[in-house]
């Protein structure tokens, strides 16, 4: 035999006689002994059966459950609708993914791959755990290191998934959506002046009103993009019902009231606590040097004959005053069913959108007309049309 042929037999019988040993030696892998590898990272029929899923990660957690068949609430907020679209995202990316290997069973092994508590675990109707599946770090060659239950081994799978442990952000943020071709009529407040209604007989006519001015027509452009802005209204963040920035936005809300040809109805009121001009809390407040009876005389409130109670970006702003910016837009909605979901909503919490929705609205009723077109002069007498 060869010198150069005998050296490759050599490094090739060393080199099955390593794997022999890795694969014996305590801590050792066995893709072939291991019933997870090349399975789905989690079983559909485990999906199927699931009706409560926990997201950890940096000491948060979010629990989704199932409210009824295909439906499901965000317990960790507000027990308000969870984010359907972002929950199948999630239940895909877990149960398309492969267990590639077993990578180690060795305890030291495992306690370098960064299993910490980054996790998500499936539970049934009667909350019996059902699988809990843990995260380690990347891989240096691609994929993730994963655990299953308090099982001491570790897997390395491709499954591409970040575990959101923000309880907001798993929540569906749809206040309000329609098809523009079902809106029979639209009833709208203004700053000032009468409410305005525009109806229409079929979603195929013009938006007409009793009111309208002389030699002027409802402008569709205007209507339509009114509707548009709150055909798929969303909200941004909440507060408690009773937070004084959404009772001040109530208070200076505007109201749309939109009938569909089915006989419901939803109603819209937005509006923002706008800017105004406050005594500023230490204006009032006596110097402590001052004996108790003239300091008492002294906390009492008296007006600012200097300073008239304004308000608006107008309002004066003096040394004993403080400009409090406009707050954020709220939306306020009913439904006329009293089943309908978003009445419930609307107790638990007061919702935040965005501004344009509010500052988009229809300044006044002229706004809303526009002339009516002149039409066309008639050729000349004798000019082939």
């Amino acid at each position: 035999m060869k010198l150069k042929t005998l050296l490759i037999v050599i490094l090739a019988l060393a080199v099955l006689a390593g794997g022999a040993y890795l694969l014996k030696r305590p801590g050792g892998t066995s893709a072939s002994a291991d019933n997870r590898v090349g399975e789905p990272l989690v079983a559909p029929a485990l999906v199927e059966r699931a009706a409560r899923i926990d997201l950890s990660e940096n000491g948060q957690t979010v629990r989704l459950r199932q409210s009824s068949p295909g439906a499901w609430i965000n317990e960790s907020y507000h027990d308000f609708p969870a984010d359907f679209s972002k929950l199948s995202s999630l239940v895909g990316s877990l149960t398309s993914a492969k267990v590639e290997r077993l990578v180690t069973q060795n305890p030291d092994r495992i306690a370098r791959l960064e299993f910490k508590d980054t996790r998500v675990a499936l539970a049934d109707a009667a909350d019996k755990p059902l699988v809990t599946l843990t995260l380690g770090k990347n891989a240096d060659g691609g994929g993730r290191f994963v655990k299953f239950d308090d099982i001491t081994k570790a897997y390395l799978s491709r499954v591409s998934v970040w575990l959101d442990a923000t309880a907001r952000n798993w929540t569906d943020t749809t206040l309000l959506t329609f098809s523009q071709d079902d809106i029979a009529g639209v009833t709208l407040t203004f700053p000032s002046g009468e409410p305005l209604t525009l109806t229409r007989t079929d979603k195929a006519a013009a938006f007409t009103t009793a009111s309208t001015p002389a030699g002027q027509q409802v402008k569709a452009s205007a209507v339509t993009s009114l509707l548009s802005n709150l055909a798929s209204l969303r909200f941004t963040e909440t507060n408690a019902p009773d937070a004084p920035e959404a009772i001040g936005a109530r208070e200076h809300a505007r109201t749309i009231t939109l009938k569909t040809f089915d006989g419901k109805t939803h109603t819209v009121s937005i509006g923002r606590q706008p800017e105004r001009v406050v005594v500023k809390p230490d204006a009032t407040k006596p110097d402590p040097a001052l004996p108790s009876t003239l300091a008492a005389e002294a906390a009492k409130p008296a007006p600012l004959a200097t300073e008239p109670e304004k308000t608006g970006p107008a309002a004066v702003v003096g040394p004993l005053t403080d400009k409090v910016p406009a707050g954020p837009v709220f939306a306020f909605l009913t439904h006329s069913d009293a089943s309908a979901p978003i009445n419930t909503l609307m107790k638990k919490r007061a919702f935040q959108v965005g501004e344009f929705i509010f500052t988009s609205l229809p300044a006044d009723r002229a706004s809303l007309f526009e002339p009516v077109p002149t039409p066309p002069s008639p050729p000349p007498a004798g000019t082939k049309p």
